[in-house]
């Protein structure tokens, strides 16, 4: 990591030098016993360009530690005891330099989302229901879920409010949302804001519209595939900005086909 690297935990006060980070977060990171980070499988890191020389990353990580009396004492809530085996989801967002360093530094996680190592990953949960409700064109459920100021950005395109991203979405015809990892939804803050992340596929038949939009090459209703990961903004319970993460270039193929993330 850079000197200056900014560091944002949720809910967190920014820490804007690397030692000021290390000294507050150092007795938590140790905290975690045994603690194993592995990347899952089948999911991609997203690299996307950002100012001048930088490239900002999203990658998820699944933790798998056993659990402290230190950790209990941290987050009082947790219905753990001292010596169980647990995981949890992270997902990490990060800015690298040209020269590659860390500029930027910030993880999603949920300290409701300490769970047993053995204990399934939860499928009802908020960002499910919004997904479930999108596969189904459920318009009543939708609109309990989405806000009207809904902000939505794909990469590398003008930002667009929610009547011009549901026109949008008519170019990805027959379109299926598949969470492939377990998502992160933020404790929400004062302002009763959460931030949160989802791994999400989606399956679609192309429309050649998208290849100027995308600069990729596909023929008019090719069964198509994108791997990566949405950024959310939920506010008072409503979706207020959805970012799509993931490089056009890299993350759109053919269903099934090979390449990153696969």
């Amino acid at each position: 990591m850079s000197k200056r690297v900014t560091v944002e935990n949720p809910g967190e006060p920014k820490c804007k030098k690397f030692e000021d980070w290390e000294k507050k977060y150092k007795d938590v990171y140790t905290a975690y016993k045994s603690a194993k980070r592995t990347i899952p499988k089948g999911a991609p890191t997203i690299v996307l360009p950002a100012k001048k020389e930088e490239v900002d990353c999203i990658s998820p990580q699944l933790v798998n530690f056993v659990w402290t009396k230190d950790l209990g004492e941290m987050y009082p809530l947790v219905n753990l005891s001292n010596g169980d085996k647990a995981k949890i989801v992270v997902y990490d967002r990060y800015t690298l330099s040209g020269k590659n360093e860390c500029s930027w530094y910030a993880p999603i996680f949920n300290p409701i989302d300490f769970k047993n190592a053995d204990r399934a990953d939860d499928d009802d949960t908020w960002t499910h229901t919004l997904y479930k409700a999108m596969n189904e064109g459920d318009a009543e459920k939708l609109g309990k879920l989405l806000a009207d100021n809904l902000v939505v950005e794909y990469p590398g395109q003008p930002k667009m409010n929610k009547d011009q991203w549901i026109e949008f979405t008519k170019n990805f015809k027959a379109l299926n949302h598949e969470l492939f990892f377990a998502p992160v939804l933020t404790v929400a803050d004062k302002e009763n804001v959460s931030e949160g992340v989802a791994a999400v596929k989606r399956t679609f038949k192309w429309s050649a519209a998208l290849n100027d939009t995308f600069k990729v090459e596909f023929a008019e209703d090719a069964a198509v595939e994108i791997k990566g990961y949405d950024n959310l903004k939920v506010k008072d319970g409503k979706l207020v900005y959805l970012g799509p993460a993931f490089n056009p270039a890299l993350n759109i193929k053919p269903v099934g086909g090979k390449g990153a993330g696969n």
